[in-house]
């Protein structure tokens, strides 16, 4: 059973989804990019991209993150991230999208919608995590100073710079690499330097 890691909701369970499709992120990842955002999680508004059972979004807003938008287009998840919200009571944080990423990447863009933190943790050897990375970095959904977390397996394919996105810093834990994002005029001085590469 997953669990929330820290913050206020620390030790309640998260539901999974079902099967093989959805893999949520191990607990020491999870713990790790949670802890990697710390500096800039208070109050932060978050895009989950590849949301699965929510538990990435889940965390930060147990550690002090304002609002969350999840989008998946697996129906079985979409229900199991509502089941979660309503088990916790965060309804009036979290907001549940069915549909493609890429094209609701789109969407929100039309709308000027900005964020503090967007997650991509697209499935493995899709292409996904390219082409949501290209499509991100040709948008404003990345608030200023805000930044993006991209997970992807040790054996796919690393980009240092999409667009105006360049790279901060990468984390290996097993055979998941985590790579942070910022705009390219960003002199970024937030990740957590005491956050160690395992």
């Amino acid at each position: 059973m997953l669990k929330i890691i820290g913050g206020y909701l620390s030790g309640r369970n998260i539901l999974s989804v079902p099967g093989e499709e959805t893999r949520p992120p191990l607990a020491r990842v999870r713990e790790a990019v949670a802890n990697i955002l710390q500096p800039r999680i208070e109050e932060a508004q978050v895009l989950d991209l590849f949301a699965g059972t929510g538990s990435y979004s889940f965390e930060l807003i147990s550690r002090g993150a304002q609002r969350a938008v999840l989008i998946d287009k697996n129906p079985k998840a979409v229900e199991v991230i509502k089941k979660n919200v309503a088990r916790m009571g965060l309804e009036d944080q979290v907001k549940v999208i069915r549909g493609n990423a890429l094209n609701v990447i789109d969407q929100l863009a039309s709308k000027n919608e900005s964020y503090d933190i967007i997650i991509v943790a697209p499935p493995y050897f899709t292409g996904l995590d390219v082409s949501s990375m290209k499509k991100l970095s040709a948008t404003n959904l990345l608030a200023p100073g805000g930044i993006v977390v991209l997970q992807q397996a040790m054996d796919e394919q690393f980009v240092d710079t999409y667009g105006i996105l360049k790279s901060r810093k990468t984390y290996k834990y097993g055979d998941t690499r985590i790579t942070t994002y910022v705009a390219k005029d960003v002199d970024d001085k937030c990740d957590d330097p005491e956050a160690e590469d395992l």
